[in-house]
């Protein structure tokens, strides 16, 4: 009986390791295809992407609310580091709230441009984490998305959900918080990293993480 429970416990947990890098996988997957669509149209307006620094990838953030409103989404973040060669990814968890947002329920697909290390230091330091500023922050969608060469510490941009131009118009995300996920960074490693260790490339590089550096090198040089 107790050999039986001893296997049954470990089967569990092999099923929970399994499924927790699947939905990692799919997550990675997610994200290059959202920046290859967004990419491949032009959908960024940008002339010289050398000067992009970091790059979150939130898929199918959910907002909600009229007046008041909130906002969630889970994702991921690379970042080049100081060989000037796009990290692997960090898992992030976006959440907050605002003001003025545009009412109702609506699922989109958020894509998050860092000009500066300074801007997302926060997430690879120790801290874990780091606040969107209303300040630096500039939010757009569709093929005139309005940023051009003058781009802004960090810019935004942001699709509805299984399409290539939308409207999120008029959306602060200036109380946005992001936190580092770091169970799902371990599961996706199977082990445990410093996120200093991931960001400057010391995991092997999986297939998905492969294809991920492919695209950002493609439309990110």
């Amino acid at each position: 009986m107790k050999r039986f429970l001893k296997l049954a416990a470990c089967a569990l947990l092999l099923g929970q390791l399994a499924y927790a890098d699947f939905t990692q996988n799919q997550k990675v997957r997610t994200s290059f295809d959202i920046l290859n669509d967004l990419g491949s149209r032009k959908l960024l307006n940008l002339k010289d992407t050398s000067e992009i620094r970091g790059i979150m990838v939130i898929p199918d953030v959910v907002s909600g609310g009229l007046v008041v409103t909130t906002h969630t989404g889970d994702g991921i973040f690379v970042g080049r580091n100081d060989e000037n060669e796009w990290s692997s990814p960090i898992f992030i968890n976006f959440k907050g709230g605002g003001i003025g947002l545009q009412g109702g329920y609506k699922s989109t697909d958020l894509v998050v441009l860092f000009k500066s290390r300074r801007s997302y230091a926060g997430l690879i330091n120790g801290k874990g984490q780091i606040d969107l500023s209303a300040d630096a922050v500039v939010l757009a969608a569709g093929e005139k998305a309005g940023v051009m060469s003058d781009l802004p510490e960090i810019s935004a941009w942001a699709t509805l959900r299984g399409k290539s131009r939308g409207l999120f118009a008029g959306v602060s995300i200036n109380t946005s918080l992001i936190v580092v996920d770091k169970e799902a960074t371990y599961d996706y490693y199977d082990r445990m990293y410093d996120m200093e260790d991931i960001y400057n490339n010391s995991p092997k590089d999986s297939r998905y993480t492969k294809t991920l550096k492919e695209v950002l090198n493609k439309y990110f040089k």
